[in-house]
């Protein structure tokens, strides 16, 4: 193992691994907070300890959801960090070669993505708790919390490892050597995934959003429940059409399936409008419907709290997926109109 120290001179690098330990760090205090919760909270007690216990336990959501903020950025710088190292290593077109540079680089991605996911989702819970006149939850978010503060300290050994082993000075593999021709070089997953994926990908995007606007009308944990299982199944087809569909319209390059040459200024961006809608429509989704398997439990909550809560979530959810669509839509609408209805696959 090789330590490249001189990688922190970096700005971007610094950066993402200054967030990561801000988010590491803020989370494993809601973590200890979330312990001596699951050890001691009485919600019946009404001594001092109990009162002060209950004031951490405020402090500790704060914790949360600044931590679940600075976990989100540090997705952005990770991806932002790859794509600007990509100039300065031969033969990295864009972060993709950045990331394949070394064997962590992947991992380290799939990590950040992952951990910001759930502690989005995490903190929906959160904010509905906030709504409610007792800590009926205290328990249940403590129990997230604790999960959650270990994934962070994970993501944040493999960010570091991946940006410190990462030597600027090797020759990369860019994206054209390592998707393109594979691409080009399998007629089956070129044209059988692709179409199969953009399929499923619009058909599970309408019935997700469908379901938001139907269970934004009312407000029921049954439709909520469903509305953020549909979200969390059109995730993964989502991005899988985005890859395989939209990136190729977007190139006009039938074989160029790279997610991450969708963040560049020749595509306006493209990727981050994108991806950041499909992000927020399954956070704002999965933590509606975490919420509503978590509401079950509490009869005794007025019923109005919970339906203005999942409302707003529902909606923001269709509105996500919605913009999502359009997104998707716009480079593939665009080269049909200026080839007059050709298609670019042959």
């Amino acid at each position: 193992m090789t330590v490249h120290l001189v990688n922190l001179l970096e700005p971007w690098v610094l950066l993402r691994l200054v967030a990561g330990v801000v988010a590491a760090v803020l989370l494993g205090r809601a973590a200890l907070v979330a312990l001596r919760v699951l050890l001691h909270f009485d919600l019946q007690s009404a001594n001092e300890g109990q009162l002060a216990l209950e004031r951490h336990v405020e402090l500790s959501s704060t914790f949360v959801r600044v931590g679940t903020v600075v976990q989100v950025l540090a997705l952005v710088f990770t991806v932002l960090a790859s794509d600007r190292l990509s100039h300065g290593i031969r033969g990295a077109m864009c972060a993709y070669g950045v990331f394949h540079a070394n064997e962590w680089g992947f991992p380290a991605l799939y990590a950040t993505f992952g951990v910001a996911l759930f502690a989005g989702i995490v903190a929906q819970v959160y904010a509905f708790d906030r709504r409610l006149p007792r800590p009926d939850l205290v328990r249940p978010l403590s129990i997230l919390t604790l999960a959650l503060a270990p994934l962070a300290t994970i993501d944040l050994g493999l960010t570091t490892r991946f940006l410190l082993e990462l030597d600027l000075s090797v020759v990369a593999s860019c994206c054209s050597v390592q998707l393109d021709r594979a691409t080009a070089g399998n007629v089956t997953f070129a044209s059988g995934p692709r179409v199969a994926s953009a399929i499923a990908a619009q058909v599970a995007v309408v019935l997700a959003a469908a379901a938001a606007l139907w269970a934004a009308r009312r407000p029921r944990a049954p439709r909520v429940t469903l509305a953020g299982a549909l979200s969390i199944v059109a995730f993964p087809v989502a991005i899988a059409a985005v890859v395989l569909e939209v990136a190729p319209y977007a190139f006009e390059l039938p074989d160029h399936i790279c997610p991450f040459c969708l963040l560049h200024a020749d595509v306006f961006g493209l990727g981050y409008f994108l991806f950041g809608a499909i992000f927020l429509a399954t956070t704002w989704g999965g933590g509606a419907a975490l919420v509503a398997l978590l509401a079950r439990r509490l009869p005794h909550v007025d019923a109005g709290i919970f339906e203005g809560f999942a409302r707003g979530r529902m909606r923001r959810e269709a509105w996500a997926w919605g913009f999502a669509l359009l997104c998707a839509l716009a480079p593939i609408a665009r080269y049909t109109w200026i080839n007059q209805g050709a298609s670019l696959f042959p």
